[in-house]
């Protein structure tokens, strides 16, 4: 497991603070539109060396599809059709111009990335997306980010705490679909009933963005998201949410996420030179400076699973 070079848990106070600096706005649901980014768009250069690690195929194709699912505020998809930004999406853009490669942005419903990169219809996928069991069993991760859930509840909430997992049987919890944070709702509720508590009711939905618009008009109690995600929430939806920490939920890494082909093990190593690089010259704190608080950079990338998994 790699170090962490800023533990979690994340400090909260300081996210909500900068996350509030940002002036995108999050589209209430997510398009099929994409946007091109060169590499001299992004601000890095390209580093001959790490380029020439990329597999022929695709520095001869020169550009990436990226599919990404709205979710601020590693993927802000500006409300009037603007290009897409956000810690993740800078992070892949300098990435992809250090390998001297352009990147085109697909915005995409989050329950559709995975088979999608099965299926090759993109290069690779980003959006805090977590590196679990089940995902690295198909798909390759190079870690760039350390990640952790917490429950966002509306203000005035008869749930002010969570220090134990069964502190929220009989509560509806709401997660996007296929998402980590709906399996770990789904595992809570299978705890409330071998305690014999009143049951957690489940609720998905197809994408963040309507999660939120749930929580907002009382279908459900909490919402469990990244913590990040929710502090931008409050950030922009002001005094109508709280955020209750989780001291048990899991801590996660992500990272760039490719599908699997016969290219895949030589272009995560060249992935993982260019995250390495940004690492080393600071680039990427820059980006979670700005978007995040600055929390979740690792020390170096790591590829998942370590053999490549072709």
């Amino acid at each position: 497991m790699e170090r962490l070079r800023d533990s979690l848990p994340v400090r909260f106070g300081a996210i909500v603070g900068s996350i509030a600096l940002i002036g995108s706005t999050a589209a209430c649901g997510s398009s099929a539109a994409g946007s091109s980014t060169t590499a001299s768009d992004s601000g890095s250069k390209k580093v001959d060396s790490i380029a020439a690690m990329v597999p022929k195929s695709i520095a001869e194709k020169g550009t990436l599809t990226i599919a990404a699912a709205t979710y601020p505020p590693a993927v802000i998809e500006p409300a009037n059709g603007a290009t897409p930004t956000g810690w993740d999406i800078e992070n892949v853009r300098r990435i992809a111009a250090v390998l001297g490669l352009k990147v085109n942005i697909k915005i995409a419903p989050f329950n559709g990335i995975i088979t999608g990169l099965q299926a090759g219809r993109y290069d690779g996928a980003t959006g805090e997306i977590y590196a679990t069991d089940e995902r690295t069993a198909t798909v390759t991760f190079v870690t760039n980010h350390a990640s952790s859930d917490a429950l966002m509840v509306p203000v005035g909430s008869k749930i002010t705490s969570a220090a134990a997992e069964t502190d929220l049987c009989g509560h509806t919890l709401a997660a996007s679909l296929g998402s980590a944070e709906a399996a770990l709702a789904e595992k809570l509720a299978g705890k409330c009933r071998t305690a014999g508590k009143d049951p957690i009711t489940v609720k998905t939905f197809d994408s963040q963005a309507n999660v939120n618009l749930a929580l907002r008009g009382g279908r459900v109690d909490a919402a469990v998201s990244s913590a990040s995600q929710v502090a931008y929430v409050m950030s922009q939806a002001k005094n109508q949410f709280k955020l209750i920490e989780l001291p048990w939920a899991p801590k996660y890494k992500t990272g760039f996420v490719l599908g699997r082909n016969s290219d895949t093990a030589q272009f995560a190593k060249a992935i993982a030179a260019a995250t390495d690089h940004l690492i080393e010259n600071g680039e990427l704190q820059k980006i979670l400076d700005k978007f995040n608080a600055g929390q979740g950079l690792i020390a170096k990338a790591e590829i998942l699973p370590s053999t490549g998994g072709n």
